[in-house]
């Protein structure tokens, strides 16, 4: 980690860390804290040597490698505050080095507390106000998260490293709160603003840190149009016209079976089969979409697998 300059604090600061993820949630709501705050950059860590390009940039027919990831500390007083963006994900040992030059730096300053941010998948609409809950890494947090209207996330994992860095504070006995936003389930690799500014809003009432949210609620206003137009997309690709046109499957010995009442446990292996080669099939031509559908919903599989079905009209980037 390389120190631009140093930094004094008269009082211990907290620390909002994010990285990319599921829609820019963290990343997103870090980054206006940042400016609403008018931060100050101190330090970096140098990502070109954890980084192995995978792709090249071309520009009007001319090729160059892309930018340089950032992993970046900037800090503000009164309030007292350091922020850490990333947009790189290192991979494996790479990550534990940049977690541990965190959570270094945190105790160096005597840092109290680490926040991060990210996003709960969900089959909800743009429209719903999102939920916030939260996962922490000391149980004597619990009650006051929850005085604050938090939710406990429920039992299950936090992927990347807005999740990953509380198990590395923790080690450090440092505290940690990672604030989860729900977001629509298509909307994962979108950037999905109504959450983040949640996130924001609910940073300020932890913290008491006061960051106006004004032009994140004209952000929200901007992409609501666009979210109101990928569900109505949906709606219109799975209305009944559409879905009563395709013609049923029958398989032999299967219609015996109560399949309403199925688990996926009862399913019958090659079933499960034709499903994940129908995943894979839609995912490549998303009119293999309907035929997917179909064949979960005649064995009443769609409830466990909505989140996954969705997921395949996110938007398409290039590799």
């Amino acid at each position: 980690m390389s120190i631009l300059h140093k930094t004094h604090f008269s009082t211990p600061p907290v620390m909002f860390a994010a990285w990319t993820g599921a829609g820019n949630v963290g990343v997103f709501a870090v980054d206006y804290i940042r400016r609403k705050l008018n931060s100050h950059l101190f330090a970096q860590i140098d990502m070109s040597r954890f980084i192995t390009p995978d792709s090249i940039v071309v520009n009007e027919g001319v090729a160059h490698f892309p930018d340089a990831p950032q992993s970046v500390f900037y800090h503000c007083h009164n309030p007292d505050l350091i922020i850490f963006e990333s947009n790189a994900h290192a991979g494996g040992l790479n990550d534990v080095e940049v977690m541990k030059a965190i959570v270094d730096l945190a105790a160096e300053l005597a840092i109290p507390r680490i926040y991060t941010a990210a996003a709960i998948p969900q089959s909800i609409s743009h429209s719903a106000s999102p939920r916030v809950l939260y996962a922490c890494s000391n149980i004597g947090l619990k009650d006051e998260l929850e005085g604050k209207g938090l939710i406990a996330m429920p039992d299950g994992i936090i992927s990347g490293l807005n999740g990953l860095l509380l198990g590395f504070a923790q080690n450090k006995f440092i505290d940690a709160v990672c604030l989860l936003a729900s977001i629509p389930a298509y909307a994962s690799g979108l950037t999905y603003p109504r959450a983040a500014e949640k996130i924001v809003e609910k940073f300020s009432e932890l913290t008491g840190i006061r960051v106006e949210t004004d032009e994140l609620s004209q952000d929200v206003e901007a992409a609501d149009p666009m979210f109101a137009e990928i569900e109505e997309k949906l709606k219109e690709f799975f209305s009944s016209g559409i879905l009563d046109s395709i013609q049923d499957q029958s398989y032999t010995n299967d219609d015996s079976l109560d399949k309403k009442n199925l688990s996926r446990e009862d399913v019958p292996g090659y079933i499960m089969d034709r499903i994940e080669n129908l995943f894979r099939a839609a995912q490549r031509d998303h009119a293999k979409a309907n035929e997917l559908k179909t064949e979960l919903d005649k064995w009443g599989l769609y409830k466990y697998y909505e989140d996954r079905f969705l997921d395949l009209f996110e938007n398409d980037g290039t590799d």
